[in-house]
């Protein structure tokens, strides 16, 4: 990473933990407008790491692929504070995103099958006991996983399909992943405080190591 990297990240963290800051301390107010903003603002600051080291570092047109990616992300962090299911939707099309810029990337390979697959039912697993809870939930709860496991599959696979740059991008996917895990088991059935803060620093660091793949190489 050139200078101009490392002056990017000294600058944007410190806000991305602000703004982490701000909606923890705005969580007790409800779905008020300056816990979206925060919770939002956190966000797309890897939007704008992604944007930063397309441009700067004249990245290849499809990098915009995962710019979008990102911003659906940052949209769907809007959606989930009113509409859970609604969230899980706007996920969903953004880890669509993901997948689609991974494959502009690099060639699908057959052994990114068996992850998904290893993936999918260690979720299974997870919440095997959970399912007569979800209700009308329980379509969107077992289409999400899915699509979540492809993306981290696909993802985790980069540093050897395409280059090694690739592996802070492989471990966001990967901590996204995790993350989303704590979420779903909120919803379910409830977790600690700590808990929730970890998984919402989890995903933090996650959106942020894949946009930082912009910068990296």
């Amino acid at each position: 990473m050139e200078t101009f990297g490392w002056l990017w990240v000294g600058l944007s963290l410190p806000v991305l933990l602000v703004f982490d800051y701000i909606y923890a301390k705005t969580r007790p107010l409800g779905n008020s407008v300056w816990r979206s903003a925060a919770k939002c603002g956190a966000t797309f600051i890897a939007v704008s790491t992604a944007v930063f080291g397309t441009v700067w570092y004249d990245r290849p047109p499809e990098s915009w692929v995962l710019v979008a990616a990102l911003a659906l992300c940052c949209v769907a962090d809007f959606v989930i504070e009113r509409s859970f299911a609604g969230g899980i939707v706007s996920f969903a099309l953004a880890h669509i995103a993901f997948i689609a810029y991974i494959l502009t990337v690099a060639r699908p390979v057959w052994y990114s099958v068996p992850i998904a697959l290893v993936l999918y039912g260690a979720v299974a697993l997870l919440f095997r006991h959970d399912l007569k809870r979800l209700g009308g939930l329980l379509v969107p709860m077992l289409v999400y996983p899915a699509v979540l496991a492809a993306m981290t599959a696909t993802a985790v696979v980069l540093p050897f399909t395409a280059s090694a740059r690739y592996a802070i991008f492989a471990l966001g996917a990967a901590a996204f992943g995790v993350s989303d895990m704590f979420v779903a088991k909120d919803a379910i059935s409830g977790i600690t405080g700590v808990q929730r803060e970890f998984a919402l620093l989890l995903y933090y660091g996650a959106v942020y190591a894949m946009a930082a793949v912009q910068l990296v190489g």
